[in-house]
């Protein structure tokens, strides 16, 4: 930036006046900045988002600011909010590892600063809704159905299920409401019987099970 220098003058030299040029180094006007991050653990699409926090070294947050995120191949160019926040979806990651690179180039008033994060994905719990049921000893085939969901409560579809009843092991696959049909065709005399209806888990989804009582009079 330029300046002007006034010099009034004395007995022995008249006043004058220049204009000079000033040039200040950032860094010794520029505050340190830190990145701080939440929510690094999560599971399969558990609705959550990675946090990342902008502020100076002392706390205080850096609004209207530009942050880079680079996960899973993306890279987001997000502006802080009032709370020094942006926010990134951690939905539809495949459960795993995976490193979040988190840059900010700084500013007239902030240092630059980075980071590096660890983001946890685990595999989800899905819901298995199982009832105790009753069937008269006449019916042939005795159809029970079972309903299966998503962690968030959606309909689990095309999911492979078991039903283990008197030593037998019956096979069905939901439908796309989530509804999955046993045809239990072994069960030929009167009495209670347990019974353990399993989903063995996937890629995606941790394994469940449920045991429930069937009864045929």
């Amino acid at each position: 930036m330029k300046q002007k220098l006034f010099f009034d003058g004395n007995d022995t030299y008249n006043a004058s006046s220049t204009r000079v040029s000033i040039t200040v180094n950032r860094t010794s006007v520029s505050n340190p900045s830190k990145i701080t991050v939440k929510n690094t653990i999560s599971q399969y699409n558990g609705g959550k988002y990675l946090i990342v926090t902008l502020s100076d070294i002392n706390g205080n947050i850096i609004s209207g600011a530009n942050v880079k995120v680079s996960l899973n191949g993306k890279n987001n160019v997000l502006t802080t909010d009032l709370n020094g926040q942006v926010k990134v979806s951690l939905n539809n990651l495949k459960p795993r590892t995976y490193n979040a690179k988190i840059i900010y180039d700084g500013d007239n008033n902030h240092l630059n600063t980075s980071l590096s994060a660890n983001i946890v994905i685990l595999k989800a719990t899905p819901k298995l809704v199982a009832k105790n049921k009753s069937f008269k000893l006449k019916t042939k085939t005795k159809k029970y159905a079972v309903t299966f969901k998503t962690n968030t409560g959606k309909k689990f579809k095309k999911a492979k299920l078991t039903l283990k009843v008197k030593g037998k092991i019956y096979r069905a696959v939901t439908n796309s409401k989530g509804k999955a049909t046993f045809k239990i065709t072994k069960l030929t005399k009167k009495g209670k019987f347990k019974a353990v209806i399993k989903f063995s888990g996937d890629k995606n989804y941790k394994k469940v099970s449920k045991k429930v009582k069937i009864r045929v009079k």
